[in-house]
């Protein structure tokens, strides 16, 4: 080739070499788009129908497709299992890593990985992070006559409160504050989720309850607030509420400065709140296209018109802040993540006591209403009293009998004599005995 010929090829090299640089942005951002528009993004949402993380997980599908490239029908499952483990280890090691999936778990599911406990398959700082629409703001309260005033009295006196379980916030935090502060909760656990355990509360079988959020609180319970039916006790997170500007916190609590890098070393994990992810390597493009997409809907009024609807509210996490914020907390000093973990671990041997479910006979079946989680159903007993429960049909189909022999919910009959299994009168109705 001559000098001619030579000059003309590299100019062309050139020339070609711009033009792929100037596009490359472009084709990226279509082809994202273009997957998008063929794809559909699943939510996946760690905890069973009904519930605040169901109902927020629920918001975001809505919404969340409207920002990502391409517009993809974005639809919501749920898989419960473990406080949402079970959909963190799946995630983590057999989810698609294309763009597809969006999982959402709670984040003290996180704190099970950073504290060495078993069952867990994953690490926290490896998800490909979106973000959490809500810091997590939950609160310890009583009820005001049960003579506890202030987390002060509990130093000085025991106060029964309730939870689902020992792993639940309601369980964890109120174990955690005896074993770091000296508070004198006593924790029964056992309810089938805090509406039982606001029940027991109010019928007084408790005198409080471990661990409920704020905003869920404030919105659905607005009377025993108005009415000062209940004391707010302490926040339980790493910073208060802004409506609670005078609750402590635990590290407002904390006598030693080891004291308080050890508590926020375990209710950090509050600032993820509600927390978004997808798997760990995901597609880079889409990764980065779905975390804009959060980004860009919690920012939205409709999304928060519609997230306060859900009586949960916004104040976000975006995914390089959550990342931050896991930085932080695995790179705390080694005494104070030995003493957290030993706290942690401490707390799960001791023996905490389980609620008692209570059984009645002779109550004859009136009405049977609804279907799956709606299902209601009214009986009266010998002396003509009505008693209505709540009843979640798949749940009580495992431990329905009729005449003797396996049956299901939805074949109880007016008339049936039965006996039931409940917590509390107006709550969920766990097993039924029928006859007729």
């Amino acid at each position: 080739m001559n000098a001619k010929g030579i000059h003309g090829a590299a100019l062309f090299a050139v020339i070609a070499g711009a033009a792929v640089l100037m596009t490359s942005a472009p084709v990226s951002a279509d082809a994202v788009s273009d997957f998008y528009k063929k794809s559909r993004v699943k939510v996946i949402i760690g905890f069973p129908p009904g519930g605040g993380f169901n109902r927020g997980g629920r918001v975001v599908a809505r919404h969340i497709g409207k920002y990502i490239p391409g517009n993809p029908k974005v639809i919501a499952q749920n898989m419960p299992g473990g406080g949402s483990l079970l959909l963190m280890n799946w995630l983590y090691n057999k989810a698609p890593k294309n763009g597809t999936v969006i999982g959402h778990f709670h984040s003290s599911a996180m704190r099970e990985a950073f504290i060495g406990a078993a069952g867990v398959y994953f690490d926290p700082r490896k998800y490909y992070w979106l973000g959490s629409y809500l810091r997590e703001r939950a609160v310890t309260f009583v009820r005001a006559d049960s003579g506890i005033k202030s987390i002060h009295d509990v130093f000085k006196k025991q106060v029964i409160v309730g939870a689902t379980s020992p792993r639940s916030g309601g369980g964890v935090y109120p174990t955690i504050l005896n074993q770091v502060l000296g508070t004198k909760f006593k924790v029964v656990v056992g309810y089938g989720g805090t509406g039982e355990s606001t029940l027991a509360m109010e019928r007084g079988e408790l005198q409080g309850v471990g661990s409920w959020s704020w905003s869920q609180l404030r919105d659905r319970r607005p009377k025993w607030l108005k009415e000062n039916f209940v004391n707010v006790l302490v926040s339980l997170s790493v910073e208060p509420h802004k409506d609670l500007p005078n609750v402590p916190t635990p590290l407002q609590l904390a006598k030693t400065q080891e004291d308080r890098q050890v508590l926020e070393a375990i209710f950090a994990w509050a600032e993820l709140g509600r927390p978004f992810a997808s798997p760990p390597g995901t597609d880079p493009a889409r990764g980065a296209a779905l975390r804009k997409a959060f980004a860009t809907m919690v920012g939205n009024k409709d999304f928060e018109k519609d997230i306060n609807i859900a009586s949960l509210e916004v104040d976000p996490v975006i995914g390089k802040d959550a990342e931050a914020l896991l930085a932080k907390l695995y790179a705390y000093p080694k005494p104070v993540v030995d003493r957290a973990r030993a706290v942690y671990s401490e707390m799960r041997r001791i023996k905490i006591p389980t609620a008692k479910k209570n059984t009645l006979g002779g109550l004859k079946v009136a009405t049977v209403k609804g279907k799956g989680r709606k299902m209601r159903i009214t009986f009266k007993d010998g002396s003509g009293q009505t008693w209505k429960f709540k009843a979640r049909e798949k749940r009580l189909n495992r431990k329905t009998m009729i005449n003797g022999k396996k049956g299901k919910a939805g074949e109880l009959k007016k008339g049936m004599l039965c006996a039931v299994t409940y917590y509390n009168k107006g709550g969920m109705v766990y097993s039924a005995d029928c006859k007729g």
